[in-house]
């Protein structure tokens, strides 16, 4: 919808294309995966950012290129999904942004790495990776009126 919006105000026409980035390449530790297979529904995931900033995210029913769009919100670059895990999952990751100062800091804190391996058998890993990106071709200013 609101790319129609934009298309018909700004003529706006793009395309999507596949380009090699810097990345967070997600993949299953060597330890192996310990994520819940779930039964099956609608998929729901939420993010939350509690107090001092730490931050949670609660998946039901979701897959793992979902999760990784959803992990790369918190990121700061794309999150690929290279865990070669099919179906659906429910999990919770907890964990702390490197942004809280020491003095909020706790014993409990945890960053995203540590989060991810110790909680879902998961990690990432920096690599440049074939990325979906959003290629403008055209856009005019619109008319005055």
């Amino acid at each position: 919808m609101l790319q129609r919006l934009l298309a018909a105000r700004f003529k706006l026409v793009l395309h999507r294309a596949s380009k090699v980035l810097p990345a967070n390449v997600l993949e299953v530790d060597k330890n192996g995966s310990k994520l819940e297979k779930a039964e099956g529904g609608d998929s729901d995931t939420n993010t939350s950012t509690g107090t001092a900033g730490r931050v949670t995210i609660e998946a039901k029913n979701t897959n793992m290129d979902l999760f990784a769009q959803v992990l790369a919100r918190k990121m700061d670059l794309p999150v690929v999904n290279q865990t070669g895990l099919s179906g659906i999952f429910n999990f919770k990751l907890h964990w702390t942004p490197d942004t809280l100062s020491l003095s909020q800091q706790t014993a409990d804190d945890v960053s995203i790495y540590a989060a991810l391996q110790e909680q879902l058998g998961l990690r990432l890993r920096s690599a440049k990776a074939p990325v979906e990106v959003l290629v403008i071709d055209h856009v005019e200013k619109p008319s005055a009126n």
